[in-house]
């Protein structure tokens, strides 16, 4: 097969951060505790505010190894992220956010990078200087790196830049051999050799960015071809990609629902991929993606197999605003049509709940969102319309006569370059924009009726003035042709995913937020529960996890309280939201009274682990290492055993008010949730494992609908597996 040739997403924006929310996005962070994080090509070109993000989470003390939480597969987890140039039914942009997993069977060695030196320190100060027993109960501890930095943010070495053997270099990115377990890795480390040893798409829309290689690691968005972890530059700027990648597509949510077709069609994870394998391929002779170019360089051509996961699902993405990182408006997800709250519901942050596949279980995981911004300004989504169908499933062999604009470019077609005083030469694209009536806009050099000038920064002469005589001027527009058609991403910390110990429904609740005010914390955001509105069927599950981090910025008691640099929570019951204090015990209902001391103490034990003296806030108490009021000895993650977080919903039907003690703090900020117990009635008699199983049903049966589809137009040669029109993609080169 051959690769499809179309234009990026294309945005018009200089800044539209993503950030994920919960389960937390690092942004590239890892264990600095700085406001801003200290490495941004850590692991991947996330493009976002350095200010965003949240710390590693866990036991700092630990090993060689993580801490992470373990999810159960069939559970659902809320999803949440903002964005800042809108989505969804958003009539100023075009967008498309892809929801992706990493696993370790497709990036063997996933890790977020972990010290693994011997020693461990004391970590109430800020700084490494006063070694302390790893095991100590006296402070709280760290573990030391030994090869990364002090806090873990150095990127991974280079691959192409040691002599190593490909077996030393498994050793070392897969084994973590050398203390390479100290950097983090969140991709196949041969993704990225196989992403440097090939050619580059040159059917995409180029602008006029000067692209410094022809290999796939040098895009519009990314010329000089800088290195982000082991993550391919082409591969993350474009969707869906042209070759089998190792992430696994979960769902993608999209300002129109018109395009879903295509990319549900084109995921990896329903269909095939070819590509071309070099014997001598390398950076500076990169190896061909075309089939004919690949036996021409006496390569071989094969085609990877589809993931046989189902196609992602495909929704519209809730409406938000321009330039706003805060809460959406819920719709359709076919329609998008705008709907109305159900009683006791609120806005919340764009999200999406996803049940866990069982396919994960056993599997360490990692979460990818990526957030694609286009302009409507030319036909920047015509290879994904339903219009243009001739040309969706033509991998390769496009008929530029017979194909809509936007499905294939000419890099000839691009701008060469362009500045404000480029002159004309016969034949360039970019003069006398009137003489091109009809033709696709690539790149002009003035504003008519038929053509934007999409070069960087232009100056547009919109009345026809005689400038030179000064009878007009020019007005600037504010386009970096280096950012349209930006890629915005975020991608979780590493954790785990169990089969089910239990045969009813699980929904997950965690905590999300990072220690600081509404400033300070911002554009992450401030305690609270995920998700604070909770529905679980009665008799069904709640999966309780708390998640916290010692790499806060130090925080005073007014912007967090307990020990300085922490992250912590309990839940307990109180009367209303409206109320700041909890229930006396006496008067619980959805907790007995075993559970109730179990999350409110959330394992810290009064006669071994807390000073029972400090009853208030003075000399200090806050940073007091055991005072247990502020939870300052509860453990980084619990509880221990993720199984003791499941919690019944035997209550009686009906709503049932939490907060927490510690971050709970009123005109500062709020951490309260609720949870909706519901009777079987309210769901016509299906429990949340009943509705699971029949969605499962549904999503599996779709799939081998779409496989058995595919199967048949390969045998037939329909659609994208028609033959290939060979003359005719190679006049788009």
């Amino acid at each position: 097969m051959l690769p499809r040739l179309f234009f990026p997403l294309l945005a018009l924006s200089a800044v539209a951060d993503l950030y994920l929310h919960s389960p937390p996005g690092s942004n590239n962070r890892n264990r600095e505790r700085n406001d801003n994080r200290a490495n941004a090509n850590r692991l991947f070109d996330s493009q976002n505010n350095g200010k965003g993000g949240y710390p590693y989470r866990g036991d700092p003390s630990l090993q060689g190894v993580g801490d992470p939480l373990t999810y159960y597969a069939g559970s659902e987890l809320q999803i949440e992220w903002t964005n800042q140039h809108g989505c969804g039914p958003n009539p100023n942009i075009y967008c498309h956010l892809v929801i992706q997993v990493g696993i370790v069977d497709t990036m063997p060695g996933l890790r977020d990078g972990y010290p693994n030196s011997d020693t461990c320190y004391d970590s109430a100060q800020n700084n490494q200087n006063t070694n302390v027993d790893c095991d100590s109960t006296e402070t709280w501890t760290a573990r030391k790196f030994e090869r990364n930095n002090n806090a873990g943010t150095n990127t991974i070495p280079d691959p192409r830049n040691d002599g190593d053997s490909d077996t030393e270099k498994y050793n070392k990115y897969v084994n973590g051999a050398e203390n390479y377990i100290e950097y983090g890795l969140h991709e196949n480390h041969l993704d990225y050799k196989e992403c440097y040893t090939t050619e580059r798409n040159k059917g995409l829309y180029t602008s006029d960015q000067k692209l410094n290689g022809n290999a796939a690691i040098y895009t519009r968005q990314n010329p000089n071809g800088n290195r982000r972890g082991l993550e391919c530059p082409e591969e993350r700027d474009y969707y869906p990609y042209w070759r089998k990648t190792s992430w696994i597509d979960v769902a993608v949510l999209t300002s129109d629902t018109k395009w879903c077709e295509f990319f549900q069609t084109q995921s990896a994870n329903v269909r095939g991929y070819s590509k071309c394998t070099c014997p001598d391929a390398a950076q500076n002779n990169p190896c061909p993606i075309t089939q004919a170019a690949c036996n021409a360089r006496g390569g071989t051509w094969s085609e990877d197999e589809p993931y046989n996961w189902p196609p992602p699902e495909c929704i519209y993405h809730p409406f938000n605003r321009d330039n706003h990182l805060g809460n959406s408006y819920p719709v359709d997800k076919q329609t998008g049509a705008f709907l109305q709250l159900e009683e006791g519901m609120q806005p919340e942050a764009s999200m999406y709940n996803w049940i866990i596949p069982p396919q994960l279980a056993g599997q360490d995981v990692v979460l990818r969102l990526r957030y694609n911004m286009s302009t409507a300004d030319y036909d920047s989504q015509a290879y994904a319309d339903p219009s243009n169908a001739a040309c969706n499933n033509v991998e390769g062999g496009v008929d530029k006569n017979n194909c809509g604009v936007g499905t294939g470019v000419n890099q000839g077609e691009n701008c060469p370059y362009v500045t404000v005083d480029t002159q004309c030469n016969d034949g360039d694209p970019d003069c006398d924009a009137t003489s091109y009536d009809g033709q696709k806009p690539e790149c002009y050099n003035s504003l008519t009726r038929f053509s934007v000038p999409l070069y960087n920064r232009p100056y547009i002469n919109l009345f026809d003035k005689d400038v030179a005589a000064s009878e007009g001027f020019k007005l600037g527009i504010a386009i970096n042709t280096h950012q349209t058609g930006r890629t915005f991403e975020d991608r979780s910390y590493v954790f785990k995913v169990a089969n089910s110990p239990v045969a009813q429904g699980i929904t997950n609740l965690g905590l999300r937020g990072r220690r600081g005010n509404i400033v300070q914390s911002y554009p992450s955001v401030e305690y609270d529960f995920t998700p604070s509105n909770l529905v679980c069927n009665r008799f069904d599950y709640v999966h309780i996890q708390f998640h916290g981090s010692d790499f806060n910025a130090a925080k005073n008691a007014n912007n967090g309280e307990g020990w300085q640099y922490s992250d912590r929570t309990n839940i307990v019951e109180m009367w209303e939201r409206a109320k700041n204090y909890p229930k006396h015990h006496s008067e619980f209902k959805f907790f007995n009274d075993q559970q109730a001391e179990y999350w409110a103490w959330v394992g810290q034990d009064p006669k071994t682990m807390c000073d029972t003296t400090i009853e208030d806030d003075q000399n200090n108490n806050q940073n007091d290492f055991k005072n247990c009021g502020k939870l300052n000895r509860m453990a980084n993650r619990f509880p221990a055993n993720p199984q003791d977080g499941l919690v019944q919903c035997t209550a009686e039907s009906g709503t049932y008010s939490f907060m927490s003690t510690r971050n709970n703090n009123f005109s500062n900020r709020s951490q309260k949730g609720q949870i909706h117990v519901k009777s079987n009635d309210e769901d016509q008699g299906l429990t949340t494992a009943q509705q699971v199983a029949v969605s499962f049903a549904v999503i599996f049966f779709v799939g081998a609908m779409a496989a058995g589809i595919t199967i048949y137009m390969k045998k037939k040669e329909l659609g994208c597996f028609a033959p290939k029109q060979e003359a005719a993609y190679h006049s788009q080169l």
